[in-house]
């Protein structure tokens, strides 16, 4: 296990109400374009300025030296699917878009465990601790020059909470808490919670629970084809297959940022090419997440490149799962869905998967809210050797009346990390008797099977933004809500999760997570192969990167600069 990379993660929940009190490298050469005809556009181009009169030389900073300008080159493996900030949640469509947008509040680009304003310029939790006031920065302007109110801060967050028909709201859960959300003037917005929430302002910190402009919003129904944030890069141009591109916004609210003068995200698929293109300095930051640097790539650029480039591990706050519609047969029948659970070899699925870059863990990551390893090694599935699981896993299938085995479709995003997973996934069912076909989809695919409900059986993530119950269950685990692709439901765990939300006290709010993870494992939501750990390549020039916690985080790029 990584303990080390948990660590930080592990305290993040202890934090939520004390917080409340308060020259760039050269382009690589584009990717082949998709198949389909590319998409393009772009923003109306301005009307060329007068020649300015050169300026008078300056002396150039010395290194190390805190510089603006310069443009940055990102490595992303995908064209985003949409635009859309509120319906989106792949690191696919969000990476390249939340620049442009911002939340209320963030987490801390430098200190990323803590919750610091963005839009709120400071905030007061009332003395009952249900009621946040925001004090919103003013004077803020939309990219299309309309004024921000916090009138649009309202409209975002009860877009997200109680989404209008047609508009799918994944992070609708985290805003269980809210009972009322007012706007009492331009400049103010307050929130009331039905109960003290622990987690909640780390929710609204959130990477994606960013402010979308009302005027936008409704007169297109959805911000799927537009860009219009107040955050510090403004959209450029989406060259399908090829760039996604921002330039600095000149009138962003914080003084003196960004310092860059754009970004551009090179759409590369293959991880390989993405790697040599990172490698041979034609871009200067790998993507994030599982088709970031593999860990054997990393250990190349860390010998080959040790005093120009840094190579940062994190948490994903992800897992790659096997997910059984409890609904469907044959996983309806619970034996099916234990001997499918039972027969899965996790440190061997990590090492095919992942060179070995992930941990073993139920439905919580390794850390505060785990279970101890010493009772996790006990449960059937995580026992070592394999022998007595893979036994009581063809006795259960028997009994279910598949002594044979069956056979599954597994719908498999098409990147190489969960390829491999899935592999090594048929590899091991094939043991029991069942016949697994990878069926391959790009992530658009997944989705929209997935949220269909339209699937046999998949392998696909389930994610989170930091290391808390109401982030992870609340995504995946609870009734009803739509990333949870198995249909799992159990009153129980619902009535626990509720409870636990509420629980200010972190032992006895530990003492139901636990009790709720062995009661899931009962009935097996879905097969946990890995949580995910990740690897960010960047070269030394690039200052004042870090990744956040979690994938979603730390993405805007407003404080990172240029040493060349």
């Amino acid at each position: 296990m990584t303990s080390g990379v948990w660590s930080v993660m592990s305290c993040v929940a202890l934090l939520g109400l004390v917080l409340a009190s308060c020259s760039s490298a050269a382009p690589p050469t584009p990717a082949p374009k998709a198949t389909a005809p590319p998409t393009k556009v772009e923003t109306p181009a301005a009307k060329p300025a007068a020649a300015p009169t050169a300026p008078a030389a300056t002396p150039k900073p010395a290194p190390g030296q805190l510089r603006a300008g310069g443009a940055l080159a990102v490595a992303h493996f995908a064209d985003p699917i949409s635009y859309d900030p509120i319906q989106e949640s792949s690191l696919q469509s969000m990476s390249p878009v939340i620049p442009s947008y911002s939340g209320i509040v963030q987490h801390d680009p430098l200190k990323p465990a803590e919750v610091v304003g963005d839009l709120a310029e400071k905030w007061d939790l009332g003395p009952d601790g249900t009621t946040y006031t925001f004090h919103l920065a003013r004077n803020v302007k939309w990219h299309d020059g309309k004024p921000f109110t916090s009138e649009d801060a309202r409209f975002s967050l009860e877009t997200v909470r109680t989404p209008p028909r047609g508009v799918t709201s994944p992070r609708g859960e985290w805003l269980k808490p809210v009972d009322k959300i007012e706007a009492p003037d331009k400049d103010t917005l307050r929130i009331r919670l039905k109960y003290r929430s622990a987690s909640f302002l780390h929710n609204l910190a959130d990477g994606r629970m960013v402010m979308v402009p009302k005027h936008v919003f409704e007169a297109k129904g959805n911000m799927k084809r537009d860009v219009v944030g107040t955050g510090p890069y403004k959209f450029k141009v989406h060259d399908a297959g090829v760039i996604y591109s921002v330039v600095k916004n000149p009138d962003y609210f914080v003084k003196g940022r960004p310092y860059l003068n754009g970004i551009t995200w090179y759409i590369i698929v293959d991880q390989a090419t993405n790697f040599a293109a990172f490698r041979t300095h034609r871009v200067q930051v790998t993507p994030m997440g599982a088709t970031g640097m593999t860990p054997s790539q990393s250990e190349v650029a860390r010998r080959e490149l040790p005093d120009k480039v840094s190579v940062d591990r994190y948490s994903g706050m992800s897992f790659l799962a096997f997910w059984m519609p409890h609904t469907k047969a044959p996983w309806k029948d619970v034996r099916v869905r234990r001997a499918v659970d039972m027969t899965i070899d996790r440190p061997k699925e990590i090492k095919v998967a992942t060179e070995g870059g992930g941990d073993v863990g139920l439905y919580m990551p390794p850390g505060l809210w785990s279970l101890p390893e010493a009772e996790l090694a006990r449960m059937p599935g995580y026992r070592q050797p394999k022998d007595a699981d893979i036994a009581e896993a063809k006795k259960l299938l028997a009994e279910a009346g598949f002594p044979n085995g069956f056979k599954t479709t597994t719908i498999v995003r098409n990147v190489a990390q969960h390829e491999r997973g899935a592999t090594s996934v048929k590899e091991q069912l094939a043991q029991i008797g069942i016949d697994v076909t990878l069926s391959l989809k790009d992530m658009s695919g997944m989705f929209d099977l997935s949220y269909k409900r339209a699937f046999d059986s998949s392998v696909f993530t389930g994610t989170g933004s930091f290391d808390d119950p109401d982030q992870i269950f609340g995504q995946a685990f609870i009734t009803g809500v739509p990333r949870n692709f198995s249909e799992f439901s159990d009153p129980q765990f619902d009535k626990w999760y509720d409870e636990q939300a509420r629980e200010l006290d972190v032992v006895k709010r530990k003492e139901i997570v636990l009790n709720m993870q062995r009661r899931a494992h009962e009935s097996i939501p879905m097969s946990v192969l890995h949580w995910n750990v990740y690897e960010l390549g960047y070269w030394k020039e690039v200052r004042d990167l870090k990744p956040g916690i979690g994938m979603y985080n730390n993405l805007k790029f407003q404080n990172v600069w240029l040493d060349n």
